[in-house]
C-alpha cells in the first residue's frame, strides 16, 4: 500500500481518512453529516428497514459462504437481528421485509456458490490513495477471493403499491437491475484500485439474484472502472477544496446548495432534517 502523509488541511478538520460512503453523499449532505454532526449524532440518525434488511442478509450470507455456518442457523440469527434492529421507518415494511429475509439469503448463497466465492474472506479492509487527494480512502469489501476477485452485495426488497380492495397493502416484487447502478460501480472502482482483482457486484432479491463482472458488463471493464474512479477522485477533490475555504460547516453551508429535493439524501427523520435546515437557515 502506498504510504503518504495526511495533509494538515484534513487533519485540522478531524479526518484521518475518508470513506466511499462519504464520497457518495452530496457535498451538502457530507458537510452536514461529517462536519456538523458528531460521530455519536450520526449514529443516532439511524437507518430505515431497507438498510436493516441489507445488513442482516449480508451478515448471514457472509457467515455461510466465508465461515461455513449452517444456513438455517444463519437465517434464524438474521431474523433475530432484524427483530432487534432499531430501524423504525415503517411497521408495514418491517413485517413484509421479515418475510423476505430467508429467501433472500438462499438466493445470495446460491449465486455466491455458483460464482466461486465459497471460502472467501469477508469485510476485508482496504486503504488507498487517489491522485491529488491528501487523505486515504478506507473501505471494507464484502467478499474477497485473494488474488482473484471480489464482490459487493446489494439487496433489493419489495416496494409498496396501492392498497388492495380488501384494504391490505399491495406489493411489487423487487426489480433486479439490467446493469449495475453507477454509485455501486464507483464503490467497486475504489476497491479495484486498492486490490487490483476482478470486481463483481451482486444484486439479491427474494425471487432471484444477478451478478455483474468484467465478463458480462462493460461498466466493470477497464474503461468503465477508470471512469468511475475518476468520478470518485473528483468528488474527493471537491471536499478537499471545500476544506480549503473553511472547515466550519456554517461557512460551507453558506456557499453550497443543500439540494433538498434530492431523491434520497435527505430521507431522514424530521428531527434531523430540521437540524440540517437550521444549518442552512431555512
Amino acid at each position: 500500500m502506498e504510504k503518504r502523509e495526511i495533509s494538515e488541511l484534513w487533519q485540522s478538520a478531524g479526518f484521518d481518512h475518508i470513506s466511499v460512503t462519504q464520497l457518495l453523499r452530496t457535498p451538502a449532505k457530507w458537510i452536514f453529516d461529517y462536519l456538523h454532526l458528531t460521530k455519536e449524532q450520526r449514529q443516532q440518525v439511524g437507518v430505515g428497514e431497507r438498510a436493516a434488511v441489507g445488513t442482516v442478509v449480508h451478515t448471514a450470507i457472509q457467515s455461510i459462504i466465508c465461515h461455513g455456518n449452517d444456513i438455517d442457523e444463519a437465517i434464524e440469527a438474521a431474523l433475530i437481528a432484524f427483530d432487534f434492529h432499531d430501524a423504525d421507518e415503517d411497521d408495514v415494511l418491517r413485517v413484509k421485509f421479515r418475510e423476505c429475509i430467508p429467501q433472500m439469503i438462499h438466493q445470495g448463497v446460491n449465486i455466491c456458490v455458483d460464482n466461486g466465492f465459497t471460502g472467501a474472506v469477508d469485510e476485508e479492509r482496504i486503504e488507498c490513495w487517489l491522485d491529488g487527494v491528501d487523505v486515504p480512502l478506507l473501505g471494507f469489501v464484502d467478499l474477497l477471493v485473494d488474488g482473484s476477485m471480489f464482490a459487493e452485495m446489494k439487496t433489493k426488497a419489495p416496494r409498496k403499491t396501492k392498497l388492495l380492495k380488501d384494504g391490505s397493502q399491495g406489493w411489487s416484487k423487487a426489480t433486479l437491475p439490467k446493469k449495475p447502478e453507477f454509485n455501486h460501480i464507483c464503490q467497486a472502482a475504489i476497491y479495484w484500485h486498492a486490490l487490483r482483482v476482478t470486481p463483481s457486484i451482486i444484486y439479491i432479491a427474494e425471487h432471484d439474484a444477478v451478478i455483474f463482472n468484467a465478463y458480462n458488463c462493460e461498466d466493470l471493464q477497464a474503461d468503465g472502472i477508470n471512469h468511475a474512479l475518476n468520478e470518485m477522485r473528483q468528488k474527493a477533490l471537491i471536499r478537499q477544496n471545500l476544506l480549503r475555504v473553511s472547515n466550519d460547516p456554517k461557512v460551507l453551508a453558506s456557499i453550497t446548495d443543500p439540494d433538498w429535493g434530492h431523491m434520497y439524501q435527505w430521507k431522514i427523520k424530521d428531527e434531523w432534517l430540521g437540524k440540517a435546515k437550521e444549518l442552512w437557515q431555512i
